[in-house]
């Protein structure tokens, strides 16, 4: 598959670097980069999925291209009145040092992902459990009532949301999705719910939320306890008016949007810690959802895998051996549907073309896998084609991951969090950094495969 282009604008040498670290963990993306006065030219030669701009000094306009492709700015400075002119500028996003790299990741990955189409692949289903929820999808999809999606990272809510959006009269109308946790709280208001002209200082035309947009159509609030409290006031009004007031305006405008939200936090433990209101749990909580985590529903794995195989490799993959299927039903998927994903599109790079459209087990490298202290494995069969073991085909070989940032980082993230019995306020405060950004943290390394101590008290 071709990988999108992220172009970076007049970034020096250190952001560049930070940009780097969050693109390794997106899959299918390649950064170029250029100068202010070479931009119209890179546009035409790249044709870029996203465009990062690093140099704040050059001021203009950026709403034209922003229309063409999501603009982000990127920097040093965190500060307040950084985001307000990001917005003033027509950006649609602005991320800054040191902490950018979950909020940058998620924004691009929205970004960079295939469009769905007009046609939305069915639900997966063979277990018993998710054919009662493939059905009862069905029978709630002709409602317009609120849906409450909640499951551990990767099970696949933002396709259940949009099973349900393509099940429902409102089919041919607009899905919207916004991921809650990817964007100050500035940002996120202007983006739900537009702002006028004149808001702000250097606000020269009014431009409309995502309520606005999802007119007719079916609005997905991603990770929505992320929402600030005092935002979330807000959004409890707009659900039940079914009116939305844009920054600075003075008249409201009636909508008509089927609102969707998800979250992979315990709702309880959200509901008790303050970080969501009783009265928008039970406004959202209409139709409750919870998708089971892969491992609780194993006979999904392999036709889910065959499906993600022929997807990710245009049908040219179409099957896995016995020992392939073997070992994916043995691992416990802590990344679920995500991590599996991950595998399915490492099997299609390491296949073997001796073997035809099927893929063997030599081909599937578990996230497990990559971090161990060898450049290889060798995957023993048995004469009857059953898969054994694997085991290092050169101990002496160079670490693959292991001199990376990301696993260093991973490493005192684990080791902190075992020593603070798992307690998050307790591990983000000996990390020096927010809960919010340990959150994301942790959800990184469970869709890495790794097991994280459970939460403490």
């Amino acid at each position: 598959m071709s990988r999108a282009t992220i172009l970076l604008v007049d970034a020096e040498p250190a952001l560049r670097e930070a940009v780097v670290r969050v693109l390794a963990t997106i899959p299918r993306v390649r950064l170029e980069s250029c100068q202010g006065d070479e931009l119209s030219d890179a546009l035409e030669r790249h044709r870029p999925r996203a465009v990062l701009v690093a140099n704040r000094g050059v001021r203009r306009d950026w709403s034209a291209l922003n229309g063409q492709v999501p603009v982000a700015a990127v920097g040093h400075d965190a500060a307040h009145d950084d985001e307000i002119r990001a917005l003033r500028e027509g950006l649609t996003a602005h991320f800054a040092l040191p902490d950018m790299a979950e909020p940058m990741a998620e924004w691009l990955r929205s970004v960079v992902k295939p469009s769905p189409g007009i046609v939305v692949p069915r639900m997966v289903a063979q277990s018993v459990s998710m054919q009662l929820l493939d059905a009862f999808v069905s029978r709630i999809a002709a409602s317009p009532a609120t849906v409450f999606v909640t499951g551990e990272s990767g099970v696949g809510k933002e396709v259940l949301a949009r099973q349900v959006h393509a099940r429902s009269p409102r089919a041919n109308g607009p899905f919207e999705a916004v991921n809650c946790a990817a964007l100050p709280e500035t940002m996120l208001e202007a983006l739900l719910f537009g702002h006028a002209k004149g808001a702000f200082t250097g606000a020269l035309e009014a431009r409309p939320g995502k309520f606005v947009q999802a007119h007719g159509g079916t609005l997905l609030l991603d990770e929505v306890t992320e929402i600030p409290v005092n935002l979330q006031a807000k959004l409890l009004r707009v659900l039940q008016e079914r009116e939305v007031e844009p920054l600075g305006g003075r008249q409201s405008r009636r909508i008509d949007v089927r609102v969707i939200a998800t979250s992979n936090r315990d709702l309880r433990e959200a509901l008790a810690e303050g970080v969501l209101r009783d009265d928008l749990y039970y406004r959202l909580n209409v139709f409750p959802v919870w998708i089971p985590p892969l491992r609780e529903r194993p006979e999904d794995i392999v036709p889910l895998a065959r499906t993600l195989l022929r997807r990710l490799s245009g049908n040219a993959l179409t099957d896995l051996d016995t020992s392939a299927q073997r070992r994916l039903v043995e691992h416990d998927w802590p990344g679920n549907v995500r991590e599996l994903a991950n595998v399915m599109e490492r099997a299609v790079t390491l296949h073997d073309p001796a073997r035809g459209s099927t893929i063997g087990v030599e081909a599937i490298w578990l996230d497990l896998d990559m971090l161990m202290p060898w450049g290889t494995h060798e995957c023993q069969a048995s004469d009857t084609g059953e898969f054994d073991d694997c085991r290092p085909a050169d101990e002496n070989s160079t670490p693959m991951l292991e001199q990376t940032l990301q696993t260093q980082e991973s490493r005192v993230i684990l080791n902190v969090l075992r020593e603070s019995g798992g307690r998050r306020k307790e591990a983000a405060e000996r990390l020096g950094i927010s809960p919010r950004t340990l959150r994301y943290k942790i959800a990184r390394l469970r869709e890495s495969g790794f097991a994280v101590p459970s939460s403490g008290n």
